[in-house]
């Protein structure tokens, strides 16, 4: 007996075609600027700290052939620290929440080769909260989606969640949808297996 073919382009990113796309969700860009942030003053200090304290150490005058490989050396670590802000940029950026009317499918992607992708249904979901804590959630209007499921089902956590709270309605809302037509089809099937039955 042969094995049925399978379709692996069907994973848990696909989205089945009875499917209705609420929500994508990418972080925050609050979250890496903070990284751009702290690059700059990284590699600020160290540029100061060298043209004031190198003179004192070794004179440039007389040591040419130095400074041209220390600023050689420099333009590489800054290449080399620019390259990996551009590669954590690419990472923070493929973490999404993609909220559909059947399903909620969590991708966090924790390094260039290492991604995570859960999903469990709508009708799973127990309760959702977002969470806004600082001035700069506050302010810039993000904060952490919690999703918490039924059962022993893992608990959905996205930091840097912009409108946070707008998405923590939009997924109750959306759950109560999918139960309200799952109950109306049970009444549904309940009535017409009533009228089948012979009177």
């Amino acid at each position: 007996m042969n094995p049925p073919k399978q379709d692996f382009h069907h994973t848990l990113h696909s989205v089945d075609q009875d499917e209705k796309i609420l929500a994508v969700i990418k972080r925050h860009p609050f979250g890496i600027v903070k990284l751009y942030v702290q690059t700059f003053i990284g590699l600020a200090a160290a540029g100061g700290l060298i043209y004031y304290l190198l003179p004192e150490f070794i004179d440039p005058e007389q040591n040419q052939a130095a400074y041209t490989m220390l600023g050689l050396g420099a333009v590489v670590i800054i290449g080399f620290m620019l390259f990996i802000v551009f590669i954590a940029t690419v990472i923070y950026y493929q973490s999404q929440i993609v909220v559909t009317d059947k399903t909620i499918t969590q991708t966090i992607q924790t390094s260039l080769f290492s991604k995570k992708t859960s999903q469990l249904a709508i009708s799973s979901v127990e309760d959702v909260t977002a969470n806004s804590n600082g001035f700069f959630p506050t302010t810039l209007n993000y904060g952490k989606l919690l999703i918490e499921t039924a059962g022993e089902q893992e608990n959905f956590h996205f930091d840097y969640c912009p409108h946070a709270d707008h998405y923590a309605k939009l997924v109750l809302e959306a759950r109560q949808q999918f139960m309200g037509r799952r109950e109306s089809e049970f009444r549904e099937e309940q009535r017409s297996y009533a009228y089948s039955q012979p009177g």
